[in-house]
């Protein structure tokens, strides 16, 4: 029992995390793409090789995502913090 609670507590404090960097990146299509929510909505793929991910640790000015260019921070300029 311990460890299923110890299991759903982090599970619980990652979720918030990830929701956050996808609504970002569907903010971000939005504007810099002018795309419906619903399109940016089906543009945000999750999981380690999907689109929300790349904007996220994305390692030049910009990104292209189908016909959309999305302007991002370097994160490699931003390791570690």
């Amino acid at each position: 029992m311990k460890k299923f609670t110890l299991v759903m507590l982090v599970l619980m404090s990652v979720a918030p995390a990830n929701a956050g960097v996808k609504q970002d990146f569907i903010k971000a299509v939005e504007n810099q793409c002018k795309k419906s929510k619903e399109e940016a909505k089906k543009l945000a793929t999750p999981g380690r090789a999907g689109n929300v991910i790349k904007f996220k640790t994305c390692s030049s000015a910009t990104i292209t995502i189908g016909d959309c260019t999305l302007k991002c921070n370097d994160a490699s300029s931003s390791i570690g913090g």
